[in-house]
């Protein structure tokens, strides 16, 4: 399925609908296949519902030649989210997608119920990074989203609830416990992981799940729809 974004981009989706939905924003590079189904989060989320979105850029969306800031990649993921006809949504954002999800949240108050961060702490996004990320995932050219992207970080108080998680050898995430710290919120390590590996740990989904469920009316509270 595809949403059509402000400036007419097409935006992959696939919805599941369910009790408490969870947005699942994937990271630079990558898509949702790779990040949330073959991790089994999609598994790990069965019965709640879910919506995942290719950003533009990745997997079946549209490769714009530009237009990749944190704000119109927001506003793509609320497209989604409007044309689903989900009022509010718990969301997961791995690495670009926690900027993603954390300026969904800021953009449109509301939308977003609890949100949990994985791989992403709180210096900006690098553009060396980013490169040394493609090239690890094969991700092809994506410097226009690398030109959008970098120097962007996550500003602000929390707008929304928030969890974070990253991996004891996710470099890219090194200040996450420190951050989280910063701003009262809650951290989980994922032991051992990096910054490729860390998003299938059966910790990071439990935890994710817990911090849902812990939410006001807890779990099969639907939060809108």
């Amino acid at each position: 399925m595809f949403a059509t974004a402000d400036d007419g981009v097409k935006i992959s989706y696939d919805v599941a609908a369910g009790p408490r939905p969870v947005l699942l924003i994937h990271g630079f590079a990558s898509d949702s296949e790779s990040t949330w189904v073959r991790t089994g989060w999609v598994r790990a989320l069965a019965g709640r519902g879910h919506v995942l979105v290719d950003l533009r850029g990745h997997g079946r969306s549209d490769r714009p030649p530009s237009g990749y800031s944190p704000e119109i990649l927001a506003r793509d993921v609320l497209a989604v989210l409007d044309e689903t006809g989900l009022s509010t949504v718990d969301a997961v954002g791995y690495s670009m997608g926690a900027l993603v999800g954390w300026t969904v949240a800021r953009l449109a108050p509301g939308r977003i119920g609890r949100l949990v961060l994985g791989g992403a702490g709180g210096q900006p996004a690098g553009a060396s990074s980013m490169r040394r990320v493609a090239e690890a995932l094969s991700g092809g050219d994506l410097q226009a989203c690398i030109d959008g992207m970098a120097g962007h970080r996550l500003d602000g108080p929390p707008p929304v609830p928030v969890l974070f998680a990253a991996g004891e050898q996710d470099e890219i995430a090194a200040d996450a416990p420190e951050f989280a710290a910063r701003l009262g919120a809650p951290f989980v390590s994922l032991g051992r992981r990096t910054h490729f590996n860390a998003v299938s740990s059966r910790a990071f989904k439990e935890a994710a799940i817990g911090f849902f469920d812990n939410a006001p009316g807890g779990p099969g509270a639907a939060p809108g729809g």
